[in-house]
């Protein structure tokens, strides 16, 4: 009886420190599949809304040979030198967070639609996945807010890390208010272009806040189990280590899934929503975008889908820019009238 007792306290010793290994690789995998540099990325450095580039060689949107044939591309004709910005701080009047911005204004007072468009995960506004998307809706008279959000870019350093859009989406609802409070444009001319970890946080947001009129979503996370798991594969770690992750993050108090971007979906009632996606993503796989549009469709509620032939990750606004641009600017023309 002694000896079978000893050995269930081993068992039990065995299970507890594996569970503690298993919450320490969880807890490097956490910090380090969600680290984000607080700054400018030096690729981006020298990009403003007047004059832009594509990163590169290893430094765009997707790894591999097939980003290298745009390093250098002409992306002149989408630059705006003629168009007024400001640069403009937003200080979030609940928490200690300052978001810096860039206030892009072709025809306010006189229009108020405006959109805010949000970058993805570890980039900035100063990246041209946002400066491309800003300038074609500037060249067509909408107003635009192109923001970074807490943790990259201008924005107030928090803690260095994303956090799958639970803390980010608030800086989107922020800015919305502050265009409200600062600009006098009500939320129903607000709508919001989100870039891959932009378009998860604009889901959430859209959970959060029922007020902001529409959104735009270009290679949206929708299955966050899947579409974590794949993450963490893309770091370079084992796919089953994801769960690890997620809980060693609660345990430092931040649950990943606290809002979903189906919760985005269900709370979106009648506001217009269309995705954007390649249907080569190496990055976030093409079926988060049919996936979310099938979820839509089975609660009655409309998303419409743009796909784009063979494009990876966000390629498809280098591959197609025009086509890109009559979706995005008639998406918003349409649902943001003035």
């Amino acid at each position: 009886m002694r000896a079978l007792w000893l050995l269930l306290k081993i068992g039990v010793v065995l299970v507890l420190l594996t569970g503690l290994a298993m919450l320490a690789v969880g807890d490097y995998v956490y910090r380090t599949g969600t680290a984000v540099f607080c700054g400018i990325h030096s690729s981006h450095a020298g990009n403003t809304p007047a004059r832009f580039e594509t990163p590169g060689l290893g430094q765009g949107p997707f790894k591999g040979a097939g980003w290298d044939r745009w390093v250098g591309h002409d992306l002149s004709r989408w630059w705006i030198p003629d168009v007024p910005v400001e640069a403009v701080r937003i200080r979030d009047p609940e928490r200690l967070v300052t978001i810096s911005g860039w206030w892009i204004t072709p025809t306010f007072p006189d229009s108020k639609a405006t959109v805010i468009v949000v970058h993805g995960i570890d980039s900035s506004r100063h990246n041209f996945d946002t400066l491309m998307p800003a300038a074609m809706l500037a060249r067509a008279g909408l107003n635009v807010l192109l923001i970074d959000l807490r943790d990259q870019g201008e924005t107030t350093c928090e803690d260095g890390r994303h956090s799958a859009g639970q803390d980010e989406s608030d800086d989107i609802v922020t800015a919305a208010y502050w265009l409200k409070s600062a600009k006098a444009i009500p939320l129903s001319q607000v709508g919001v272009h989100g870039v891959s970890g932009g378009a998860l946080a604009a889901l959430i947001a859209a959970a959060k806040n029922s007020e902001i009129a529409a959104f735009s979503l270009e290679a949206p996370v929708f299955d966050f189990n899947k579409a974590a798991t794949h993450e963490v594969e893309y770091q370079g770690f084992p796919g089953f280590l994801w769960r690890a992750a997620y809980w060693a993050a609660r345990v430092r108090g931040k649950d990943l899934m606290a809002v979903t971007p189906a919760d985005g979906i269900e709370r979106m009632a009648n506001r217009p929503v269309q995705v954007l996606h390649g249907t080569a993503d190496s990055r976030v796989g093409y079926h988060n975008a049919t996936d979310l549009v099938a979820f839509a469709e089975a609660r009655g509620l409309k998303v419409t889908l743009h796909s784009f032939e063979g494009a990876d990750h966000i390629e498809g606004l280098l591959l197609e820019p025009q086509r890109y641009k009559t979706v995005l600017v008639d998406f918003f023309s349409a649902a943001l009238p003035d």
